[in-house]
């Protein structure tokens, strides 16, 4: 597949997040777990959603990763969800960063998103960048909605810096 590649400014975004460890074998199965936790628990506490679902990778090692899946929010105040209650159903609130983004878009399976951050990979290098950060994919196709894998829509974001 040819990606179109691009970099944009983006500004801070509040999150919140459920930290995985798993097996690449894993991932799937740790993010459906997690996700409807951060929509409960946003829903239970009054927090507005102001995104769709996101995995940011931390730690993509060879075996084993760790990352973080969430959704965006908007700025939380402690009446909205306290830390203990977040703690409890084993969420954080986290922030994206601000600042130079590369981005594609990936249409297709998740199980060929692989091949999306290897064009951006590719991109940064070329282009005399340097990654600065861990990269986040956003899910803008609802599989429940959209059932075809051929049709789901997934941008991935890589917050990147001027080559030092």
């Amino acid at each position: 597949m040819d990606y179109s590649i691009t970099t944009r400014e983006v500004t801070e975004q509040p999150v919140l997040v459920g930290r995985c460890r798993a097996p690449r074998s894993g991932i799937a199965a740790s993010i459906g777990e997690v996700l409807p936790r951060v929509f409960q628990h946003a829903q239970a506490h009054g927090i507005a959603l102001t995104g769709p679902p996101f995995v940011r990778y931390l730690d993509p090692g060879p075996d084993t990763m760790t990352f973080e899946p969430g959704m965006p929010v908007a700025p939380v105040t402690d009446a909205a969800g306290s830390d203990d209650a977040r703690s409890e159903a084993g969420l954080a609130l986290e922030v994206l960063p601000g600042g130079t983004v590369v981005t594609t878009l990936h249409v297709g399976p998740y199980e060929t998103l692989h091949e999306a951050y290897a064009a951006v990979e590719r991109w940064i290098t070329d282009a005399g960048l340097t990654a600065a950060g861990a990269p986040w994919e956003s899910y803008l196709t609802d599989p429940t909605t959209v059932p075809d894998p051929a049709d789901w829509k997934t941008e991935v974001v890589w917050p990147v810096a001027p080559h030092a």
